[in-house]
Formats: C-alpha cells, structure tokens, sequence
C-alpha cells in the first residue's frame, strides 16, 4: 500500500486574458521567465517564478498570466488527478521520476 501525501487536481480552461485565448491550468496561464527555470533554482535567483502560485486544486476563477511552479516533497507520493470540464479533448504530456498511470 502506498500512502498519497498530497492530492492534487488539475483542470484545464481556455480564458480569454488581455483579449487573447490563453490555454491555463487551475486558472493560470504560464508564461515562460527570461531566466531557465532549473538555473533560477540552482542558483536562487528571486522573482523568476512563483512557487505555490498554482493552487492545488481548480479555482473557479478567472484566468491569469504567471510563471508558477508547483513544489512538491522529497519522495512524497502525490496523487494527480486531470480534469476536463471543456468540450474539447484535452492531452497532457506527463514525465517525471517514477509514476504510475492508473486509469
């Protein structure tokens, strides 16, 4: 048995943002920072991305623009659930350390 440390429920929208068709999860929008992410975080550079920014579950709000980053714990095992409330269908490119698709 293993025991989830954390559920996290991601949804995906289409918002109109600054009167352009954005593509978002739980309601943000990513937009890439001038700095690589991975160096920004070796390094500690602050203010190239928002971490916690995402939420862990669907907002319901309105959409927006963020360079967010999800933490997650060291060895944690996280349950991911994908939600698609659009009429439209929806792929996700997942990778990672070790996951197992269930369903």
């Amino acid at each position: 048995m293993i025991n989830t440390t954390r559920t996290i429920r991601l949804q995906n929208s289409a918002p109109t943002i600054n009167g352009k068709q954005r593509y978002a999860v739980n309601s943000v929008s990513f937009i890439p920072a001038d700095t690589p992410l991975k160096l920004a975080d070796y390094f500690k550079i602050q203010g190239v991305f928002s971490l916690g920014s995402i939420s862990d579950n669907p907002t319901g709000g309105g959409g927006y623009l963020q360079t967010s980053v999800m933490a997650a714990d060291f060895r944690g095992f996280v349950e991911v659930v994908f939600e698609n409330p659009e009429d439209t269908l929806q792929s996700w490119h997942i990778d990672g350390h070790s996951f197992f698709v269930v369903g």
